[in-house]
């Protein structure tokens, strides 16, 4: 392939694409909405490649909505995973293998989720070898609901600094907004509907169409961010007028359009409307055309009002070749945070650890974990977040880290059976004053297996120098 081109002719080209689509067939991908298998699709398969990649370069490819099904997670509760059509599934892989490497260079090694040559046990190993180096403590945690809570604002801004290509920019925001990731629900269950959308709404379906019009007199695609002349630019040039400032010129065109309008309407024909309307309906078109004018202004000052964040679009659908790439290049920013203050940072996609020397120095981690986390609209996971001693035992990553020994051993898949769920039973039904000895024995007894552990190991090296002794004496 040419180095030359850059990131967007390189998704366009017939040799990505055919790459992606090699890595989509082993995969074993289920038809998405449209119901085309990856048998239907191989029939005509350099022909639907390249009408793809036509489709992408000349700005007439939009993704279609997933299709989403509900999955078991092993710690209870369901995961939504949505699944693409299989031309969206090639163009993402290819997006992935384009943008991959691009990003990789800058992740940092402290991250391990979802890249090329790296893995669970590297992390493993990892956390281990902090332990060795006196690490006594850690964060336990993940982040709630990650993949839902992605900022698609922050998320773009962090993409646009890294890749200024409209073209491609324009991509990353239609399968974001093709998921099912909508505005954030309203917490409250009796009120489901906010003022600000119900009022802003009414709002703007009253001028959809005349939006639509006038993008298409300033020939914009129905999707508008995605400048339908704009393809011969290079990567460091800019539009001249920005997609999203030419929708507000846009919507404010057609209110200008359907008040003047209305208000000419009203002028030209007032002897017959007066006659043919009574008070109580001139009353409502006289304040419907009002608020047409004003709408803009209005809308803004709901959004302030009312609005808050759950006008915010967040989430990205789990199960696309693209989500766990921009997961990272997302909490990138939380890696960079965390090595910059010298914290020993084991993160795998939302899942993580931080081991630290003692406890205080802990709680300052924990402090400084929220604040950057919520800096990137994000939390932890109240159930799943702790402080804890190595030696209380820890699960990580389907492997248990032992109390006494530096090692890690993979979890056996759960055991349902009967006698089993009796002891667990059992277990959690222990009084609280035995939990309070057990936790206070547990570090003497670490302290002194370990203890234990090193004299074995010395008094082992020291007879196994005295074989090799006798060994070359008696040669």
């Amino acid at each position: 392939m040419n180095k030359h081109l850059n990131a967007f002719e390189r998704l366009c080209s017939l040799e990505t694409l055919m790459k992606a689509w090699k890595s989509v067939r082993s995969g074993r991908v289920a038809a998405g909405i449209d119901q085309i298998t990856v048998a239907e699709y191989t029939q005509e398969l350099e022909s639907n490649l390249i009408s793809l990649a036509t489709k992408v370069r000349e700005g007439r490819y939009y993704p279609l909505p997933m299709r989403t099904i509900e999955i078991q997670k092993s710690s209870g509760g369901t995961r939504t995973i949505g699944i693409c059509t299989i031309e969206d599934t090639i163009l993402q892989r290819a997006a992935k293998d384009v943008l991959e490497a691009l990003f990789e260079p800058s992740f940092l090694d402290c991250s391990y989720g979802f890249r090329p040559e790296r893995s669970v046990p590297m992390a493993v190993k990892q956390v281990l070898d902090y332990r060795a180096s006196g690490d006594l403590y850690l964060i336990d945690t993940d982040i709630a609901d990650c993949f839902g809570s992605f900022d698609h604002n922050i998320l773009l801004k962090l993409f646009s600094d890294r890749i200024r290509d409209k073209r491609f920019q324009a991509l990353i925001r239609m399968w974001l907004d093709t998921g099912v990731a909508l505005p954030k629900s309203n917490p409250n269950p009796n009120n489901s509907t906010s003022v600000y959308d119900r009022v802003s709404g009414w709002l703007s379906d009253s001028v959809d169409n005349a939006v639509s019009n006038i993008l298409n007199e300033n020939k914009f695609g129905s999707y508008p961010y995605y400048p339908s002349e704009s393809y011969n630019i290079g990567l460091s040039e800019e539009l001249n007028v920005s997609p999203e400032e030419t929708r507000k010129q846009a919507r404010k065109e057609a209110l200008k359009k359907l008040g003047s309008s209305g208000l000419l309407c009203a002028l030209t024909y007032s002897n017959q409307i007066r006659k043919l309307m009574s008070p109580l309906a001139l009353t409502l078109l006289g304040t419907a055309l009002v608020s047409v004018a004003v709408a803009p202004t209005v809308s803004n000052m709901l959004r302030k009002q009312f609005g808050k964040d759950e006008n915010r679009l967040h989430g990205i659908v789990q199960g696309s070749a693209l989500s766990p790439l921009l997961a990272n290049l997302y909490l990138h920013e939380f890696d960079v945070a965390m090595i910059k203050a010298k914290l020993h940072l084991v993160r795998f996609a939302d899942d993580f650890v931080i081991c630290c020397k003692d406890k205080p120095s802990a709680e300052r981690a924990m402090e400084l974990v929220v604040e950057k986390l919520s800096e990137l609209r994000l939390q932890l996971h109240p159930q799943k977040t702790r402080i804890i001693r190595f030696d209380e035992g820890l699960e990580f990553l389907g492997y248990r880290f032992e109390q006494f020994h530096n090692t890690a051993t993979p979890i056996a898949p759960k055991n349902t059976s009967p006698i089993v769920t009796v002891l667990q039973a059992a277990k959690d039904h222990i009084p609280p004053k035995l939990n309070n000895v057990r936790n206070t024995v547990t570090p003497i007894i670490s302290h002194y297996s370990q203890q234990t552990a090193q004299q074995v190991k010395d008094k082992a090296a020291k007879l196994g120098s005295i074989i090799k002794r006798f060994r070359k004496d008696s040669d």
